[in-house]
């Protein structure tokens, strides 16, 4: 009985052993592929590790699908170099299923990192309400370890998720393929990803009735509203927008509010007539198509000129 009792500890010491050391080895192989991953690749992962880690342009756009697929960045820094009569690098740091709160761990590893001279936040009052979700810092979990932001928000989300993000495996194993494939697609980009094709919808028949019960989440308002004071402390020039959705029923009063109480510019071009009426320039409800992203741009251009005299040469 003692022999099997024996018997039994050690197997299942050995299989510990043996998951422990899988588990740093998975570890270990996925650090070092995060490192030599390219700076610009058609992946999520690759963008997310790139933003957090890498971008040191002088304008950053952040943000979520939305400001990935809206703003056209070699327009935007075109048009911007011309006004000021300068010479500014911009990126699209938008990626897609990322809302305030994981784009505020990057914005504040971006600043920590460097001073950018223009920081263009992209965020809608809608993203405020769901609070934190692991499922959206998935990506950002593989730097859990070397990325001090990543790792407190991660920890803010509770004891359950700092002990599953303690396991290299849980971290890394459904996110190689995308690692390997961002070394299989690597371009050369300012991050805007277009989309093609429209929709089609009914002509607006009744006057839409604007509801603004948008929930509030405190974590969500905390981490934003560091992002703007991080900003303000670092000399960092921040600007916050809201990008066009398709006839919206809502608006944006609390980021409108946010914005005024910290003398923030807030730039809302959410609900227009030049969008609202033409469908055509959006792939869905939520996402411009390429046609729509290059009018919104200009038109993000215009309202932002008056904005722009800390560029000017």
């Amino acid at each position: 009985m003692k022999k099997k009792n024996l018997y039994l500890l050690v197997s299942v010491l050995a299989v510990i052993g043996s998951l422990v050391v899988v588990d740093l080895i998975v570890g270990k192989v996925g650090e070092i592929a995060l490192k030599k991953m390219p700076d610009f690749a058609f992946t999520q992962v690759s963008k997310d590790n790139f933003r957090l880690n890498r971008v040191e342009t002088d304008i950053v756009i952040i943000g979520s699908s939305r400001c990935t697929r809206h703003y056209v960045s070699s327009m935007l820094r075109d048009s911007i170099n011309t006004f000021v009569s300068g010479d500014y690098s911009i990126f699209n740091c938008g990626v897609d299923g990322r809302t305030v709160n994981t784009n505020s761990c990057a914005a504040e590893s971006i600043m920590d990192r460097y001073t950018p001279k223009l920081l263009i936040f992209d965020v809608s009052d809608a993203e405020f309400a769901a609070g934190p979700r692991m499922e959206e810092m998935e990506s950002s979990a593989l730097n859990y370890n070397d990325n001090k932001f990543v790792r407190e928000y991660i920890n803010d989300f509770g004891f359950k998720e700092r002990v599953k993000i303690f396991s290299n495996m849980f971290r890394f194993n459904r996110r190689f393929a995308h690692i390997a494939q961002s070394f299989i697609n690597e371009t050369e980009n300012t991050g805007y990803e277009p989309i093609y094709g429209g929709m089609t919808a009914e002509p607006e028949t009744e006057p839409r009735a604007k509801t603004t019960t948008h929930k509030v989440d405190d974590y969500s308002r905390k981490v934003f509203t560091r992002v703007l004071e991080t900003a303000k402390e670092k000399g960092v020039y921040i600007i916050v927008a809201t990008s066009p959705r398709f006839r919206p029923t809502d608006n944006n009063p609390f980021l409108a509010d946010l914005c005024h109480q910290y003398d923030i510019p807030y730039i809302e071009i959410y609900d227009l007539d030049i969008f609202n009426t033409h469908p055509e320039y959006f792939k869905d409800k939520s996402h411009l198509n390429d046609e729509g992203a290059h009018i919104y741009t200009d038109l993000f251009f215009q309202a932002l000129k008056p904005y722009l005299e800390p560029l000017m040469q």
